[in-house]
């Protein structure tokens, strides 16, 4: 691969010369790598072509840093080199997820006030897509990346992003299992902007829960877990996650939600604990995690709740 030299202007082509072979982090549409440049480091990710992916994500990428929002990752510039896209970007030293997995090896929960910031800035770029109607499609803790001192935290990776189309159909299998919606897990295919809103809900109740909350080897048994926790689907959730092959759902099973209380209590040093921030973050989550859409709270409405 080739290192990296500085951009001529920006957003506009970047001169490639060498790359590290390390890699920082991967996902499904790339790799990304840290490079040390004279101003500091920056992220540098590639991205396979893989059937127009690759001008989506940039063409994606392109309008969201003519915006310039705080909390969504800032793109630098980009270069092409034979069919690969290299998308350069801010470099954010930490990422949510190892974050909470620090925390949990040492059987501590973040501090409110901290917490409560956090996802104040992640709610704050959920109403930044949610006004250009852009689904992110897979928001989880390694996609939101953090700065410590000073306190900032942006979304990044918007390699499964797609603008919303009225009346368009969208691929379901989007988003990783854990926090995936919904209406991806039943085939529904004219989802929106709300399947974002389930997957902030999934990652704010990582917080108390330690882990992730609705986990499973299969998409099965991810669903039986949002069952368990969250109560049945009802005829009229059903109803309101539109589709464009309609099918019956069996919805015979009647299952009542389990109290965040019991969610939330854990066994820690052989004592039993109940780690959840209180009554507010609780609504919060109800309103996060909603089997219909329509019921689900907006982004605009979720940044007042933490303000």
């Amino acid at each position: 691969m080739s290192d990296f030299i500085l951009k001529e202007k920006k957003l506009e082509m970047y001169t490639p010369v060498i790359l590290s072979d390390e890699e920082w982090a991967s996902g499904a549409f790339g790799k990304v790598y840290v490079v040390d440049t004279p101003t500091g480091k920056i992220a540098v990710k590639s991205v396979p072509e893989l059937e127009g992916h690759v001008n989506r994500e940039l063409e994606t990428c392109k309008r969201l840093a003519s915006e310039n929002h705080p909390n969504i990752v800032q793109l630098l510039g980009y270069w092409i080199e034979n069919t690969t896209l290299f998308l350069v970007m801010e470099f954010m030293p930490e990422t949510l997820n190892n974050l909470l997995d620090r925390l949990s090896l040492a059987k501590m929960r973040m501090k409110m006030c901290l917490m409560y910031e956090l996802m104040l800035q992640l709610a704050c770029a959920l109403e930044h897509l949610e006004k250009i109607r852009l689904m992110h499609r897979d928001i989880k803790p390694d996609n939101i990346l953090i700065n410590v001192c000073p306190i900032r935290l942006v979304l990044a990776d918007f390699g499964s992003a797609k603008f919303v189309e009225h009346g368009e159909t969208h691929a379901t299998y989007m988003c990783t299992r854990f926090y995936r919606a919904p209406c991806l897990i039943l085939d529904r295919n004219m989802y929106s902007t709300s399947i974002d809103i389930w997957s902030f809900g999934c990652v704010l109740a990582e917080f108390s829960y330690g882990r992730p909350l609705f986990t499973g080897s299969t998409q099965a048994d991810v669903l039986s877990r949002i069952i368990k926790i969250r109560g049945m689907v009802t005829v009229d959730d059903i109803a309101h996650m539109p589709t464009s092959h309609p099918e019956n759902i069996d919805i015979s099973i009647v299952c009542a939600s389990k109290p965040w209380c019991k969610v939330f209590t854990r066994r820690i040093n052989d004592k039993r604990i109940n780690t959840s921030y209180g009554d507010k973050y609780e609504n919060i989550l109800d309103a996060c995690l909603q089997w219909n859409p329509l019921k689900r709270i907006s982004a605009s409405n979720l940044v007042q709740k933490f303000k």
